[in-house]
């Protein structure tokens, strides 16, 4: 009996191109196996998570909103395309720098201990258990005046006195709201601008409290590390309840309260005294404002004042004997020289 027959079976039983690819695949598999324990992705292990200092450059990171803490993660398996996740908030970055090392940044979390979690797609990989610590101390803050812009109508529900956001560690509150005017958006090019319309959108003037960091040595509070001598409106994105908001800032404030003062300023020729009368408020959302007390082409008015270096400021005017001074109501512009300041018993309250 022949080996292989005139149908091609070995033995008459097995054909022998069957047995050829059998013997392919019984080589290739472990040289298969070989190729994977080789090749294949190593598992994520986090061995130490230690706080880190956060730098300037990602402090300029547009849309994250407030990095509360940074943290250096080492370990092994580490790969781009992980997610870190605080419990059961995403961290705002995963850095990835090496399979062994990588810088989480920390959103808007309750102060303690909370679980450092690193997911592959939808499957978590690795977890250090109480890792993340947390702990909110005292913020510099500041305030701002401007108006909050583009509002639809869910931006514009979630606007009362009183709001922060985002919770538990809010980068803003608002301290006072002015009534809603129709939309518009400011165009500027070469000096000039225009405010377009924004038909469907809303505007509202509004006085904030606004959360800022020490970005750099030269900065004591940078309000997104924004470059110096921007052009007033200078425009921050805030986080809202539901997506950001837009806020044009065209004045800041201290957080500290102001003095109160009796401010007499003598007219100039050109401001008609008449237009001038007793009550009349300057068009301001801050306490600060300056009320008309007296009229005439001498006026007396009671203002907020706050201190610095040169003397009482007023909204960025020198509140000096012969320095100019500008009152701008919902009705006119009046402008004069300050003759002279008192201030009163106190600090004014907040």
């Amino acid at each position: 009996m022949s080996v292989i027959d005139n149908r091609g079976r070995v033995f008459g039983r097995f054909n022998i191109v069957d047995l050829a690819a059998l013997a392919v695949l019984v080589l290739l598999f472990p040289l298969g196996y070989g190729t994977y324990v080789l090749f294949r992705p190593a598992t994520p292990r986090i061995d130490s998570v230690e706080p880190a200092v956060i730098s300037s450059q990602e402090r300029r990171l547009s849309g994250l909103g407030v990095i509360t803490a940074k943290f250096k993660v080492k370990g092994t398996g580490f790969n781009p395309m992980l997610r870190a996740w605080i419990d059961d908030t995403q961290a705002l970055a995963f850095n990835f720098e090496n399979p062994n090392s990588a810088d989480v940044l920390v959103g808007s979390v309750a102060p303690g201990a909370h679980d450092l979690i690193l997911f592959d797609g939808v499957q978590e990989v690795a977890r250090a258990r109480g890792a993340i610590a947390v702990q909110i101390g005292e913020a510099t803050s500041i305030k701002a005046s401007g108006f909050l812009t583009h509002l639809d109508a869910d931006l514009f529900k979630a606007l009362t006195v009183g709001a922060a956001f985002p919770q538990p560690v809010p980068a803003f509150e608002i301290l006072a709201l002015g009534p809603p005017q129709p939309g518009r958006e400011r165009v500027q090019l070469a000096g000039s601008y225009v405010d377009r319309p924004l038909p469907g959108l809303q505007e509202r003037a509004a006085l904030l409290t606004l959360r800022c960091d020490p970005a750099r040595e030269d900065n004591p509070c940078a309000l997104g590390n924004r470059p110096e001598g921007l052009r007033t409106p200078m425009v921050l994105s805030l986080p809202g309840p539901v997506r950001f908001f837009n806020f044009a800032v065209y004045e800041l404030l201290p957080i500290t309260p102001a003095r109160r003062a009796r401010v007499e300023v003598r007219l100039i020729p050109e401001t008609p005294a008449s237009l001038v009368r007793a009550g009349d408020t300057d068009a301001f959302l801050d306490t600060r404002a300056a009320t008309v007390v007296q009229a005439g082409s001498t006026i007396v008015l009671d203002m907020g004042v706050d201190d610095s270096r040169e003397g009482w400021l007023y909204r960025g005017q020198l509140i000096k004997p012969g320095a100019p001074f500008s009152l701008v109501t919902e009705r006119y512009r009046a402008s004069g020289y300050v003759q002279s300041v008192r201030l009163t018993e106190g600090p004014q309250t907040p």
